[in-house]
């Protein structure tokens, strides 16, 4: 007995609609380090760094610049901190750019 082979019909594509425009957008990040003209500080106006060595010091003022008195050299200044932001930008460099392509 010959089998019965089904006859299949091809395929009804279904029709896509293109859009009639794109919303594109450009994302970019990038890494800008700036540096700041020294400042001259000197050790006896701040009491808090007496007894300290220079490495102590540097650890300190990093961490506390901000909270810390701005030196006498810098009286416009509000504190340590303000017055390094405030130097002049003796080099600039940026680093680890990139983009990307976005859709709304």
């Amino acid at each position: 007995m010959a089998k019965k082979t089904e006859k299949k019909e091809p395929k009804k594509t279904k029709k896509v609609e293109s859009p009639t425009s794109l919303m594109v957008r450009l994302c970019e990040s990038q890494q800008m380090w700036l540096v700041h003209d020294s400042v001259d500080i000197e050790v006896s106006e701040y009491p808090e760094l007496e007894g300290m060595t220079e490495e102590e010091m540097q650890d300190y003022i990093k961490q506390n610049a901000w909270s810390m008195a701005a030196p006498s050299s810098c009286d416009w200044a509000d504190s340590l901190g303000d017055a390094l932001e405030q130097q002049d930008i003796i080099r600039d460099k940026e680093t680890d750019r990139s983009s990307e392509v976005y859709f709304d």
